[in-house]
């Protein structure tokens, strides 16, 4: 079985600017450690080996700096234009292994994966992780029976479809993609058009995953993945004033916080000057 996955860290963390200015999502850092190299870490330890990463040619020489850095197999394919999260997969799939795992390159997951490895050894047909959520209303739910996925549901109002989620996670058949390519228009996204599609087709089986998953695309999820464990998470060289108070935050390095500031749900960033008294709450500070 083929132990290559693709990574899709073409996206831009537009909600997270001024922090993500010029670099992709993949390559902002959770607790000082790059969200990619968080993820391949987790995936290496799972015995995966070989990785390929889906990257915007706008960032190329963020990617090459970073591969020539990597002490793991990784190649680079950039996508020269938007393609969306399939695109680049669905124009190229002729030269894709007959079965391949993908992944988002935004999402830090808590999972097994050696457990869902050797379930897909007897998956006939492509097959999404999914795991349960309290509120579905904010995602796009996978209406199932059994665990065939039959449609998707985009935000539902209430409980009726059940409440699996994609976690983001996948294991592709090449002939899957290939029997609904001819139906695909490019740029293509795997949520509302290729899994869509190869549900149509009862192509596309669900496993349910207990564990967890964290998109660092908003600020409130990227301030969650540093403060898992503690109240805050604050950098190394930050100047903290007297009667200062700070509370479900992230502040980097050599930040100057004067007396009496008073700091919840921010980002604080590199090299912030914050005067006396003053109160900064759900915002990104620069």
């Amino acid at each position: 079985m083929s132990k290559t996955i693709y990574l899709l860290v073409g996206g831009e963390a537009t909600r997270l600017k001024p922090l993500s200015e010029g670099i992709p999502k993949a390559l902002l850092t959770v607790k000082g450690t790059s969200i990619v190299d968080l993820i391949l870490d987790n995936l290496e330890q799972a015995g995966f080996s070989k990785f390929k990463l889906i990257c915007s040619i706008k960032h190329k020489v963020q990617w090459e700096q970073y591969q020539n850095q990597a002490k793991k197999s990784i190649e680079l394919l950039f996508e020269t234009e938007k393609l969306d999260t399939a695109g680049y997969i669905v124009q190229n799939i002729e030269t894709f292994e007959e079965t391949f795992f993908c992944m988002n390159g935004d999402l830090l997951l808590d999972m097994d994966f050696q457990t869902f490895i050797s379930y897909i050894e007897n998956a006939s047909n492509s097959t999404i992780c999914s795991v349960q959520v309290d509120n579905p209303s904010r995602f796009g739910v996978l209406h199932l029976d059994n665990n065939k996925i039959i449609n998707f549901i985009e935000k539902p109002d209430d409980l009726k479809y059940g409440n699996n989620i994609s976690m983001g996670f996948y294991y592709i058949y090449k002939k899957d993609i290939l029997k609904i390519k001819e139906h695909l228009n490019i740029p293509a996204s795997f949520e509302k058009d290729v899994f869509p599609s190869l549900a149509q087709n009862l192509l596309l089986d669900c496993y349910k995953v207990d564990g967890n998953m964290i998109d660092v695309g908003t600020r409130e999820s990227y301030i969650k993945a540093h403060t898992d464990i503690d109240d805050n998470w604050i950098a190394e060289n930050v100047t903290l004033g007297l009667n200062t108070k700070i509370e479900n935050s992230v502040v980097f390095e050599n930040s100057q916080i004067g007396n009496d500031v008073k700091i919840s749900n921010a980002i604080i960033l590199k090299d912030s000057v914050i005067p006396d008294g003053r109160v900064i709450t759900e915002e990104i500070y620069k």
